[in-house]
């Protein structure tokens, strides 16, 4: 009887057949690295890496200097689909796109610390076969949940698929050690959707004057609460007539009077401590100062407004301003709405063409916000046009990344000096606030270390000397 397998798996052809990676050198090309003129800050990251080469022995390579180390690795590899990219062959045998794979994010998890994440970006094609091939290299316990990322609205240019329209790619998530994993911003921002507006349209122009009305002891801290009618207030609507029409004016209006802008709600019944306040606060506008007793603002001295009977919720806390609009925040889900990531201008993005193959800075900056700080290490082994190490560098993480193609050149380059430069206006500029600095250093992977002898047997090639080795970058 044939011995029995001992746990669940995905097979391939070429499966059992390791490969014994050669361990390669890192050369740097002084000419091709990059620094800023001057420095911008005093936090300024000089020591990221930009790496041309197979990624397969980029990743060994980079081994012996970082594993362990990254915090964060996105991938947004070929996703197999049988048609030929302009920049990529994508159309790479099934077994072979998963050997390849398999073989790649082995090396990844070494590189990646207890607590490190990897995001894997796919399309419906390989992202079920993918999940698979990274339980086994993880194990499932380390899965940490599948985004579902809505790259256009189902009327976009170039939507497919013979049975529905296919609108959504994949984002697979895995840490290397759910024990030492821990999220850094799981806060998700989106557009102030018109439902949203039509809640929140009134706007405290000015609270006039106010004079004492009631007070009483709050029981959880026996201080005073102090009840005030309000005078001489201003309280206007913002129109949302011809609202799309309209909607920059009215974008600018909300982003003008953000921090007053309010709705009114009813108190729930079992509330006894805010309905005491509200029975003293029937026709007009009213506000009560007190010590709040419990939650993040414990011990803090508020003031809540009342109207009407109602109480006066803000917009400014759950909404923020970003690039002088306003956007609602909540926590984060597994569904990345097509509206909640700007890519109006992404094929302007980073100032290169790569059609088809580039992502959103927005939709990076997300990824790299969920699990990275400021000065952590962030790895891309699929560069394609660079735009993780362009939206890193603007957070202020430290990041490699890795290509092959020639564009690693052509768009890669330029479009990280732009961003050295200050010079890059788009994308996530304005969000992190980038005004330039920091550098890279440009390297190239080596050729092979072997070389065959007289005899057949293989030896270190005459070409490496001392002078010349900087193993691992």
């Amino acid at each position: 009887m044939a011995e029995r397998r001992k746990r669940l798996e995905i097979t391939w052809i070429g499966k059992e057949e390791r490969l014994r990676v050669e361990p390669r050198i890192l050369l740097e090309d002084a000419a091709l690295s990059y620094q800023a003129a001057k420095p911008v800050t005093d936090h300024d990251l000089f020591d990221n890496r930009l790496i041309h080469g197979d990624n397969l022995l980029a990743l060994k390579a980079l081994e012996q200097e970082f594993a362990g180390k990254i915090k964060c690795i996105y991938i947004d590899p070929p996703f197999n689909t049988g048609k030929a990219f302009e920049h990529y062959d994508d159309g790479v045998e099934h077994s072979l796109w998963l050997d390849l794979m398999a073989r790649r994010v082995e090396l990844m998890r070494t590189l990646m610390a207890d607590g490190g994440v990897l995001f894997v970006h796919l399309d419906q094609e390989e992202v079920h076969y993918m999940k698979v091939v990274l339980d086994e290299v993880f194990g499932r316990p380390q899965f940490l949940g599948q985004i579902a990322y809505e790259r256009s609205g189902v009327s976009g240019i170039g939507q497919g698929g013979a049975f529905l329209v296919n609108t959504h790619e994949y984002i697979l998530a895995y840490t290397k050690d759910r024990s030492r994993f821990s999220a850094v911003d799981l806060q998700g921002e989106g557009p102030l959707e018109p439902s949203a507006m039509r809640r929140y349209n009134r706007v405290l122009v000015s609270t006039g004057a106010r004079s004492e009305v009631a007070r009483f002891k709050a029981p959880s801290t026996g201080e005073p609460v102090v009840i005030y009618k309000h005078s001489g207030f201003d309280v206007q609507s913002i129109s949302l007539r011809d609202l799309e029409k309209r909607k920059e004016e009215i974008d600018a209006e909300y982003a003008r009077h953000f921090a007053a802008i309010f709705r009114l709600t009813s108190i729930q019944k079992e509330n006894e401590f805010q309905n005491r306040i509200i029975s003293h606060c029937k026709d007009g506008l009213f506000s009560a100062d007190y010590l709040v007793s419990r939650g993040k603002r414990e011990g803090e001295r508020t003031t809540v407004y009342c109207m009407d009977g109602q109480a006066a919720v803000w917009l400014k806390d759950t909404a923020k301003l970003v690039d002088g609009r306003v956007v609602r925040t909540g926590k984060q889900s597994d569904f990345w709405a097509h509206a909640d990531i700007p890519k109006a201008n992404l094929a302007n993005e980073g100032d290169v063409d790569f059609r088809r193959g580039k992502k959103p800075e927005f939709l990076i900056r997300r990824l790299l916000k969920l699990v990275t700080e400021p000065g952590d290490w962030v790895l891309d082994a699929f560069a394609g046009s660079g735009t993780t190490g362009a939206v890193a560098h603007k957070m202020g993480r430290r990041w490699i990344m890795v290509e092959m193609g020639d564009h690693c050149r052509t768009h890669v380059l330029p479009r990280l000096r732009s961003v050295i430069d200050g010079s890059d206006k788009g994308g996530v500029t304005a969000a992190t606030g980038w005004r330039g600095g920091g550098g890279f250093r440009f390297f190239e992977l080596a050729p092979s270390l072997l070389e065959k002898d007289r005899s057949g047997n293989s030896v270190v090639s005459k070409r490496y000397n001392h002078s010349n080795q900087r193993p691992g970058g």
